[in-house]
């Protein structure tokens, strides 16, 4: 089958969780034989916007799209840009494929590319990889990064998105931008500032363009059920956890931890991660039992736009004794980095969605320090793959570290996925089978 697959980024330019594993899906469907390319945007800045670009890299044809961020740009092309359909609906007649995955439908995309794909009579599948088609913040957590019972009334919605967090600036420019954009809401928006309207059509344009889509992944029940309960057809949502190629991670099963415990976090500096929590953890720990012998590492690079305060102002108040920051490092070098660690910490405050980093370091045998969050505990179970705390528990988060300093918590007695890559690839084949007979079934020209 000749597929492309889209998203936001792809190694080596971008190495979070997503464009992880959509590295591995692209090389793994090709080793099996199908004829895979890439088509995701690039935001440096450094071409000129639209432009299309083309390399190969290991093998695979990569299609690179100009879209640098304008923090000046109106609030709907950030979730639907005609241009970017155009282009795709030519990049489409010209190149032909069987069916495109997507694994990201926005941050430089835009959301009907699917309803681009069915007009050319092409198949849809799409990876959920997180809330950003129902929640513009994308984790359905407010401007306080705080859960919210969500998606709400597109009033709600609007006040969210346009109202500065703690982070978004100084106290003065917060209450100045605060109440411009009120003003800016109850005369409609002015086109700059989002209104109850704006998060409407939002809604109503994400609804039309997910109606055609053929079938929808969800790496965990919990993102699964959410998406349903929104609206998208139960029978077209299939939970399938996210995997990739074990055999680099097998290497580190047989690696003792460090004799200095090391704590690692591989995660963006950034709320919903929780980094406030681990920085409060750690400072609690080191009041107890003093800050030698052991070290929490950052491996992580901080947010900009609304939350660019966050990380400098949390790491100000963490104990430098005890925590230091992390050299970035290549997706690839994932098993060596893990290889160092004494477990890894990630105490997130949002749902989550099977986080590739706690995959990988289940992996390898590494323990996790964890929030009991729904798309964690899915595949991290307390006391087998290490330990599961409530989000926001700095107390318990604190004794959770502990055990890993004092030797308690030590590697993972029996190391693997939750599934396998050749069997998670076996139901990848079955659902793109499945996508492409459906449009045919369709008659969609």
């Amino acid at each position: 089958m000749k597929i492309l697959v889209v998203s936001h980024g792809f190694p080596p330019r971008g190495g979070w969780g997503t464009e992880f594993y959509t590295h591995s899906l692209v090389h793994g469907l090709a080793a099996r034989g199908h004829a895979v390319s890439v088509l995701h945007p690039v935001r440096d800045g450094a071409r000129p916007r639209y432009a299309l670009d083309r390399v190969e890299e290991e093998g695979i044809p990569i299609f690179l799209l100009a879209n640098p961020g304008d923090p000046k740009k109106r609030f709907a092309p950030s979730y639907a840009d005609p241009r970017i359909e155009g282009l795709f609906a030519a990049f489409l007649s010209r190149e032909r494929p069987d069916l495109v995955h997507f694994t990201y439908l926005l941050w430089g995309l835009s959301v009907r590319l699917p309803a681009v794909a069915r007009a050319a009579g092409v198949a849809s599948v799409v990876t959920l990889t997180d809330y950003g088609l129902l929640c513009h913040r994308g984790q359905l957590l407010d401007e306080q990064a705080a859960r919210c019972s969500g998606p709400e009334s597109p009033a709600k919605c609007a006040r969210c998105v346009r109202t500065p967090g703690p982070w978004d600036g100084g106290g003065a420019e917060r209450l100045a931008r605060r109440l411009a954009g009120s003003a800016a809401a109850a005369l409609g928006g002015l086109g700059r500032v989002p209104a109850a309207r704006d998060l409407a059509r939002r809604e109503e344009v994400v609804r039309a363009a997910l109606a055609d889509v053929e079938r929808f992944i969800a790496p965990t029940a919990v993102l699964g059920a959410t998406f349903v309960q929104w609206g998208l057809p139960r029978d077209r949502v299939e939970r399938l956890v996210y995997s990739f190629p074990e055999e680099e991670y097998a290497g580190v099963r047989s690696v003792p931890p460090p004799v200095r415990p090391r704590l690692g976090y591989l995660a963006q500096l950034a709320p919903h991660k929780g980094l406030d929590t681990l920085v409060a953890a750690a400072g609690l720990v080191a009041g107890r039992r003093g800050a030698t012998g052991w070290e929490v590492v950052l491996h992580g690079a901080a947010e900009g736009g609304r939350h660019r305060r966050f990380a400098p102002g949390v790491l100000a108040r963490a104990d430098r004794r005890v925590i230091r920051a992390g050299h970035p490092f290549p997706p690839a070098d994932a098993p060596r980095v893990l290889a160092g660690l004494s477990a890894l910490v990630l105490p997130a405050r949002w749902d989550e969605n099977a986080p590739l980093s706690l995959l990988q370091a289940r992996a390898a045998g590494v323990p996790v320090v964890a929030s009991a969050v729904p798309g964690i505990a899915e595949i991290v179970e307390d006391g087998r793959h290490g330990r599961l705390v409530p989000p926001d528990d700095v107390p318990a988060l604190a004794r959770a570290l502990e055990e890993v300093i004092d030797g308690r918590l030590g590697r993972i007695a029996s190391p693997g996925l939750p599934l396998a890559f050749p069997a998670h690839l076996d139901t990848v084949e079955r659902i793109h089978a499945a996508a492409r007979a459906a449009t045919a079934a369709g008659g969609r020209a």
